[in-house]
């Protein structure tokens, strides 16, 4: 049950964080820079206050919730910015700010470079193919954590970052295109992994390893997710702000944090 509860809290912020942002879009640009600082601020100060935080798993909880803020506050609304003050229009559905997103590809490579070189990473997929290169003679000192939080945050805006332009390069039409095979390739590959991964992810017993697990099986299978609704296969109720919808998945999310909550409550009593 921690693998599922794990999942559950780290798949439901994905529709709430579109929902906040077009909630907050709606105000007005003002209100947009005062939101996306506000953002900023508290992801940093999630890590901050992680430092005085004796549990890993609420350094976990922590570093996900702040890999959020970052990335919707500095990364999303960073972009949204530039996107408007350059001109950058919307094409075929896909706004201004993805657009430079998709460019930044080069950046993500790069990113990606560094972590395949780093000897303390612990990324399962960087050490497979480590292994799988057996050119990259690379040993791994791996020591113990002492702060989650941040390589949590690290983790999650990476992943966002790196699935998006993933994903934009694959709408765009003079590249590939929404329907071209290598789009239902990305589909049929996010969605066999990322229930494979969660088949893993059930059998974990640590809830702050489990939350780190769900991070990467939950946006990976989220890309299965937006492929099907850039299809047309449903209307993403985040996007429309369908109420009922919204305040279900507000009330499940609210759920499973309540029971993540009383999970760590037991374990730190129980140690």
């Amino acid at each position: 049950m921690t693998g599922i509860k794990a999942f559950i809290f780290i798949f439901l912020t994905m529709p709430l964080g579109h929902a906040m942002m077009i909630m907050i879009n709606k105000v007005g640009p003002r209100f947009q820079v005062w939101s996306a600082v506000f953002m900023i601020f508290l992801g940093i100060g999630l890590i901050s206050y992680s430092q005085f935080v004796k549990s890993e798993k609420w350094q976990t909880v922590n570093g996900a919730l702040a890999g959020i803020f970052l990335w919707t506050g500095a990364i999303e609304y960073g972009l949204k910015f530039a996107a408007e003050r350059m001109q950058v229009e919307a094409i075929n559905g896909t706004l201004g700010e993805y657009h430079i997103l998709k460019h930044t590809w080069g950046m993500v490579l790069i990113i990606f470079i560094y972590l395949l070189f780093q000897e303390s990473i612990r990324c399962n997929f960087i050490r497979w193919i480590r292994k799988k290169l057996k050119f990259l003679k690379i040993e791994s000192t791996i020591t113990r954590v002492k702060n989650y939080s941040y390589r949590v945050a690290f983790e999650m805006i990476m992943l966002l970052w790196t699935f998006y332009v993933i994903l934009l390069l694959a709408y765009d039409e003079t590249i590939f295109g929404v329907h071209h095979f290598i789009t239902y390739a990305i589909f049929i590959l996010s969605l066999g992994f990322g229930i494979y991964l969660f088949f893993k992810l059930i059998r974990y017993k640590n809830l702050g390893a489990s939350i780190r697990y769900a991070i990467p099986t939950v946006i990976i299978f989220w890309n299965a997710v937006e492929i099907m609704a850039k299809w047309g296969i449903f209307k993403e109720p985040w996007l429309t702000l369908n109420r009922p919808i919204l305040i279900s998945i507000a009330l499940a999310f609210s759920i499973s944090t309540y029971f993540i909550i009383k999970e760590i409550k037991k374990t730190r009593a129980d140690a």
